[in-house]
C-alpha cells in the first residue's frame, strides 16, 4: 500500500546568514574584554608592585627618621663638647692670670708694706691694705704703674689709722690704703 500524505510539510528554513556588521561587533568586543583584561591584570601588577614599595619606602623613611634622630642628637653633643671644649681653653687661658697677678703684685711690694685683700673680678682689680708710711704707699703705686700686666692703676683711697693686730700687744700707726687697677688679658 501506498501512502500519501497531504498534510503540508514544514520545511525547514535556512537559516539566514549573520549580518557582517553583528560578527564584526561580536568579534570586536570579544576581543575588547580580552584587552581590558590583560589591562587590568597588568596594572592590578602595577598597583601591588607600587604598594609594596611604597611599603617599603614608609618603612626605610622610619629607619632614617631614627637614625636622623640619633644623628641631630650626635650633632647637639658634639655642639655641646665643642663649648665645653671652648671654655675649658679659655678657662685654661685665664687659669694663669691669678697667678701671674700674685706674681706680679708681690714682686713689686716693697718692705713695710702688708696686704689685707686682693679681689679679682672680671679684668678689675683691687688691692687694700696697710703700710708703715705714706712714701712706702706711693712706691707701691709707682712699682704698679710700671708694671706690663697691670694698667689703671690708681690709689683710689688712703687714711692714717691706729692698727691692732692679734698677735702685737702694742697699737701702731699705719696707712691704710685702696689701689683699684686692671689687668691686661
Amino acid at each position: 500500500m501506498i501512502r500519501v500524505n497531504l498534510l503540508p510539510v514544514k520545511r525547514k528554513k535556512k537559516p539566514k546568514a549573520l549580518p557582517g556588521f553583528v560578527v564584526v561587533a561580536v568579534l570586536l568586543n570579544f576581543i575588547t574584554i580580552i584587552v581590558l583584561g590583560v589591562i587590568f591584570y597588568n596594572v592590578k601588577d602595577e598597583v601591588n608592585t607600587l604598594n609594596a614599595r611604597k611599603t617599603a619606602n614608609v618603612r626605610k623613611i622610619s629607619q632614617l627618621k631614627g637614625r636622623l634622630k640619633e644623628l641631630n642628637k650626635y650633632e647637639q653633643l658634639v655642639r655641646s663638647v665643642e663649648e665645653k671644649k671652648k671654655l675649658i681653653i679659655q678657662l685654661r687661658k685665664k687659669q694663669s692670670i691669678p697667678v701671674k697677678l700674685l706674681d706680679e703684685v708681690s714682686r713689686n711690694l716693697p718692705n713695710g708694706i702688708w696686704l689685707t685683700t686682693l679681689t679679682f673680678k672680671g679684668r678689675g682689680v683691687g688691692l687694700t691694705g696697710y703700710a708703715f708710711t705714706n712714701s712706702d704707699v706711693v712706691k707701691f703705686v709707682n712699682n704698679l704703674k710700671k708694671s706690663k700686666l697691670l694698667t689703671g692703676v690708681s690709689l683710689a683711697e688712703s687714711k692714717r689709722e691706729v692698727v691692732k693686730q692679734r698677735d702685737i700687744k702694742e697699737r701702731v700707726e699705719a696707712y691704710w690704703f685702696k689701689i683699684r687697677m686692671n689687668v691686661r688679658i
